[in-house]
């Protein structure tokens, strides 16, 4: 599928709506999935940062997710039963992603695990997934090892890293970019995006400069910066982490005298890195997997917007939405799965969704195929 490209000129949030917003939705996600529920409800585990440096990406995630399931819980749920999610909170940490899902799956009610966040959370728990046999459905990451073969449990919904690389790459030669140095986090995520660039780099004829990590949680980009302005050589800035850690790297970089640009993947987070610049969001490009989150002639978009306005949220973005969108897929596999709903027919279920077209937003699931969508855009900070 092509690569579009737009621009990342659309009117801001302050920063204090912005945060404000965000600990609204935190007591929402928080709190609302914990709720007593009825016994013939569909549960749900999930565990994400809504804690920590990386906060925003679990938060708005789960925002948008608990919009589609209150919508979908007032129009009559699925099979006459109301969907609930228990949301855990790991801060982005492996460890602390282990334990929530033992405990998750320690409830034989939890049908399916949903809307996990991040690289290394997601892959602590892929050997408690496999073994409980549940369906892993829309992880937030881009990950290829959650897209090889025998991970038979999990349901990818947007693209992968390596379609995201691809596409900024090829935005790199375009901007005349022959040597892109690489800023990473030190952890599975930082590897997963550099091989993804690696593999763009190859097939483009783009050359790698120095590469410069970082700790995960951090905003400590003293060394980093400093070892890619000493040593580097790029007309550019590669950088694979979340977008506290990237806007801490471009601040620092910009003081220092650099003048190069700045791609990112997807999983930074559009909005919240924004926030963090403001004008120095210029010469800034990221990959999103998802359409823009402001455009209503979608008519995904125009149902996302309306979901969240009813459950209490005016602020539109990216991440929000792709958790909409997930919630969307998990409920059409909840709808075709067999009854009585168990973990084995959850997963036929969503095998069963085949083609499906939300309204702009095109994936494909199926015994054969768990890649999800290829869709990816470009978004230009001017």
């Amino acid at each position: 599928m092509p690569t579009r490209l737009t621009s990342l000129s659309s009117p801001d949030t302050t920063r204090r709506r912005w945060f404000a917003d965000l600990a609204a939705v935190s007591a929402a996600v928080v709190t609302g999935p914990l709720r007593a529920a009825t016994v013939g409800d569909i549960h749900l585990g999930a565990s994400a940062a809504l804690s920590g440096p990386a906060a925003s990406l679990g938060r708005r995630f789960h925002a948008g997710a608990q919009a589609a399931f209150t919508h979908i819980n007032h129009l009559g749920g699925i099979h006459g039963a109301s969907v609930v999610l228990h949301v855990r909170d790991d801060a982005y940490e492996p460890e602390r992603a282990e334990a929530n899902t033992r405990m998750l799956l320690d409830d034989p009610r939890v049908l399916a695990l949903f809307g996990y966040v991040g690289t290394p959370t997601t892959m602590a728990v892929l050997p408690l997934v496999k073994r409980a046999a549940i369906p892993f459905v829309g992880a937030y990451t881009g990950a290829s090892f959650l897209r090889e073969p025998q991970q038979t449990q999990v349901f990818n919904i947007r693209a992968g890293y390596n379609e995201e690389g691809l596409a900024l790459a090829r935005a790199m030669k375009d901007d005349g970019v022959k040597t892109v140095d690489l800023l990473y986090q030190a952890d599975l995520f930082g590897r997963a995006g550099l091989e993804s660039m690696r593999e763009a780099a190859a097939r483009l004829g783009l050359s790698l400069g120095v590469a410069a990590p970082h700790k995960r949680n951090s905003e400590d980009m003293d060394e980093a910066i400093g070892r890619l302005l000493t040593h580097g050589h790029g007309e550019a800035i590669f950088m694979i982490s979340t977008y506290g850690s990237c806007a801490a790297a471009i601040k620092l970089a910009r003081r220092r005298g650099y003048r190069g640009r700045f791609y990112a993947l997807s999983f930074t987070g559009l909005e919240p890195l924004r926030q963090a610049l403001g004008p120095a969001m210029k010469g800034v490009t990221l990959a999103q997997v998802v359409p823009d989150a402001e455009n209503r002639h979608l008519p995904v978009v125009a149902d996302y917007q309306q979901a969240m306005r009813s459950h209490g949220d005016r602020q539109f973005d990216a991440i929000s939405l792709e958790g909409y969108i997930a919630a969307r897929v998990m409920a059409e596999g909840l709808r075709r799965a067999h009854l009585p709903l168990s973990r084995e027919s959850v997963g036929q279920g969503l095998d069963a969704i085949g083609s499906l077209d939300l309204g702009g937003f095109r994936l494909q699931l199926g015994p054969q195929q768990r890649r999800g969508s290829d869709f990816v855009e470009l978004r230009v900070g001017k």
